[in-house]
């Protein structure tokens, strides 16, 4: 028989809550925490930067086709201008994903 840390009560061996006090007998296993947290940042590393390379061809894209407007003034000028834009809210997807890496990286750290 051994005795839970929190209240000294006897408890059995394969106990996983303290019959008296109700508190967890089972601690949970910090390395595996870790290792999924940092899952997590790869992942979300790996989003920002496919938003990154998304808003960088949409910019370029944009920009060519934007270019033809000026010149043409079709409806191709005017995708090129919805490129652009598309590419901007690419690049704040990316900036949130980075950020939101950071925070748990903080996580890992503590």
């Amino acid at each position: 028989m051994s005795y839970c840390q929190y209240c000294g009560e006897k408890i059995d061996e394969d106990a996983v809550v303290c019959p008296k006090c109700g508190e967890s007998l089972v601690w949970e296993d910090t390395g595996w925490q870790e290792f999924q947290t940092q899952e997590k940042v790869d992942e979300v590393k790996h989003r920002a930067n496919m938003y990154i390379i998304s808003a960088i061809v949409l910019a370029t894209v944009g920009i060519v086709a934007g270019s033809m407007f000026c010149a043409s003034s079709s409806g191709v000028g005017f995708f090129g201008i919805v490129l652009v834009c598309l590419s901007i809210g690419c690049t704040a997807s990316a900036d949130r994903h980075e950020h939101k890496a950071k925070n748990l990286k903080k996580q890992l750290r503590r």
